[in-house]
């Protein structure tokens, strides 16, 4: 099944991104913990394994999207809306918004979605062209930082924005939790 669905995401990828821009979907062992770690990104309770969906970028930027839904507590992040701005999504909401994505044809309604991961699957697509690669490249201030990283990366790999070196983050470090 994940097999399937990347090749459908990857055979989507604008070509300038191709080979620099993979999905991964991978189990791992928890840490096992009762009480939240200085850095939450690294806690884990009551579950076997975990999910995750990591973009990685040029073989050795990853930039970690999803995890299974008991991987950050509630008491940590208390809203949906704090989880989206940070990037912190459940594997239901990538599979949904892969969902969406993939059978939605007009490139131009998943651009105007609310659902932020529908709308970073639209900016990595073949379909968007340079003018509307420049004009969500100008129009990027209204957009979370984690999203913004990957606007600059398709803007720079079509020519239109300077290089750019994207940081290895996580989906918590990506914005400041005072903003």
């Amino acid at each position: 099944m994940w097999s399937k669905t990347r090749k459908a995401m990857e055979e989507r990828m604008a070509p300038s991104l191709k080979g620099r821009v993979f999905y991964d979907f991978e189990y791992c062992r928890p840490h096992y913990r009762t009480e939240p770690p200085a850095n939450p990104k690294c806690h884990c309770t009551f579950c076997s394994y975990n999910r995750f969906f990591r973009i990685v970028i040029d073989k050795k930027e990853t930039i970690m999207i999803a995890n299974s839904d008991v991987y950050y507590k509630s008491e940590w992040y208390p809203t949906e809306e704090e989880k989206r701005r940070k990037g912190l999504f459940e594997i239901a909401d990538v599979a949904y918004a892969m969902h969406l994505y993939l059978n939605v044809y007009l490139i131009e309604e998943c651009l105007s979605w609310e659902n932020p991961l529908t709308y970073l699957f639209a900016v990595m697509d073949r379909r968007v062209g340079k003018r509307t690669v420049q004009r969500l490249y100008k129009d990027m201030e209204n957009k979370p930082q984690w999203i913004q990283r990957f606007i600059r990366l398709r803007a720079e790999a079509e020519g239109i924005a300077e290089n750019v070196s994207i940081k290895k983050t996580s989906g918590i470090d990506n914005t400041d939790i005072s903003a």
